[in-house]
């Protein structure tokens, strides 16, 4: 059974400015950043909308599983938009992604360290290659996908509302 309470999490990112600068760098000298085209955050947008709404319908639906997919998606998709629009880029690898929008100051010191706790819920940290692991047992895991359960899916589903928002005030 799936325990979770993403509040409860502990922090693995960079906590420090220090940290936060080396693993950006690390980002950048792996290639992690790519470049965009002046208006493309308004179609990273446009995704992230689409995914939180289907979250949504989906979390309507009683369908757990495809709510923290789905909302996972749109917080993804919600910060590439944000890079896009301020830096023309856009990342395909999640950590770089967050640590790039907090060194770029693009989102605050609160919306920061909820991305973080979200994307710590989902990394599964004995792999080299970040995987996510709720997402993977959501999409992949015929065993345990049932285990999810609708706090944890509400939970995922109200930061994804939040992120969405966050994002489309500042575009």
């Amino acid at each position: 059974v799936i325990i979770m309470n993403v509040k409860d999490i502990k922090i693995k990112m960079p906590k420090t400015e220090g940290g936060l600068k080396n693993f950006f760098n690390s980002c950048k000298n792996r290639n992690k950043f790519i470049e965009d085209t002046e208006f493309h955050y308004k179609k990273h947008l446009k995704k992230a909308k689409h995914d939180l709404a289907r979250a949504i319908a989906e979390f309507y639906d009683n369908c757990w599983d495809w709510t923290v997919v789905k909302s996972y998606y749109s917080i993804f998709h919600a910060g590439n938009a944000l890079l896009s629009k301020n830096r023309r880029l856009f990342s395909k690898d999640h950590s770089c992604l967050i640590v790039a929008l907090k060194y770029w100051n693009l989102i605050s010191e609160n919306i920061f360290n909820n991305l973080m706790k979200t994307y710590e819920w989902f990394s599964d940290i004995a792999s080299i290659d970040i995987t996510f692991q709720l997402r993977k047992i959501s999409q992949y895991d015929v065993d345990l996908w049932e285990d999810i359960t609708k706090k944890n899916a509400e939970e995922i589903l109200e930061f994804a509302k939040t992120f969405v928002s966050y994002v489309e005030d500042r575009i």
